[in-house]
């Protein structure tokens, strides 16, 4: 999900065509080193259930999760702040709508979904990501799910010195944007305030470049990586020298070292998902 023009961190919105790709590469990435979308502990396979794809892009998410069930017709339902990039024909029982994180959902949704699922998008909350979490889970129907995939940003053993400089301005666009680098600390307890049980966790370690045996993988997630680093070396670019950890040198060429290093050596980037069920 892109930051709106006027806020903090509108430079580091992509290109519409640039982000879909990158989505689109990310996601098998993802995928793979999940095993699967779905961690949480649902039934999706012999009645049809209502589900929620937050910040949902151009529907990659939901285009795969219903390639996946497509024995069962779930009414699957797609929001992000951009309108741009939704499908001009989505299939039937696949909706779309404008909705921003930060802001209220509208009231006949709420407790109504079997399963909502949002991934990599609360740093568009900025300092209201508990809020925006809260906001999720009012949407959920007593025993149903929230799964929800967020970044860890933390520096790993043996990570070359691009992906340090990568993971640092990560880290320097949360803090101007107001939103909390420990993230996935805080969402289970958020979750357990809102009324659910079963939370539960898992750390994943999506493999970029030549960390992950797949080649076709491999590739994507240096092509992937490449954008994120343009966009956010773009973004370091507009503040003031003060607010960034990487000098004017360093942001010129974050782009080229991190696409060499990642095909030399390739990189480990920890996400944490979280799941949870709403209690009766």
């Amino acid at each position: 999900m892109a930051a709106e023009p006027t806020e903090p961190g509108a430079h580091y919105v992509m290109k519409s065509e640039e982000e879909v790709s990158r989505l689109s590469n990310q996601h098998e990435i993802i995928k793979d080193a999940m095993g699967g979308l779905i961690l949480a502990n649902i039934d999706l396979s012999t009645r049809p259930l209502r589900v929620l794809d937050s910040a949902t892009a151009d529907g990659t998410w939901i285009r795969d999760f219903a390639s996946g069930y497509a024995l069962v017709q779930h009414e699957i339902h797609g929001a992000d702040i951009d309108p741009t990039n939704f499908p001009a024909n989505p299939p039937a029982g696949t909706i779309y709508r404008v909705q921003d994180i930060k802001k209220s959902w509208p009231e006949d949704w709420k407790g109504t979904f079997d399963l909502v699922h949002q991934r990599l998008a609360l740093v568009g909350a900025g300092p209201a990501q508990k809020e925006a979490v809260l906001n999720l889970a009012a949407l959920v129907k007593p025993n149903g799910w929230i799964q929800l995939m967020e970044a860890e940003n933390v520096f790993v053993d043996d990570q070359g010195p691009a992906m340090y400089d990568f993971v640092r301005l990560m880290k320097d666009m949360f803090i101007i944007m107001g939103a909390k680098i420990d993230l996935t600390r805080q969402i289970p307890g958020w979750l357990e305030e809102a009324g659910f049980t079963d939370i539960q966790d898992r750390l994943i370690d999506m493999k970029i470049g030549a960390t992950n045996p797949n080649p076709r993988l491999a590739k994507q997630g240096v092509y992937s990586t490449a954008i994120s680093a343009t966009a956010l070396s773009r973004f370091g670019k507009s503040l003031p020298p003060e607010k960034i950890s990487l000098s004017q040198e360093k942001l010129d060429t974050l782009v080229t070292d991190l696409r060499t290093e990642l095909f030399e050596r390739g990189a480990v980037y920890p996400m944490r998902v979280v799941w949870a069920r709403k209690k009766v």
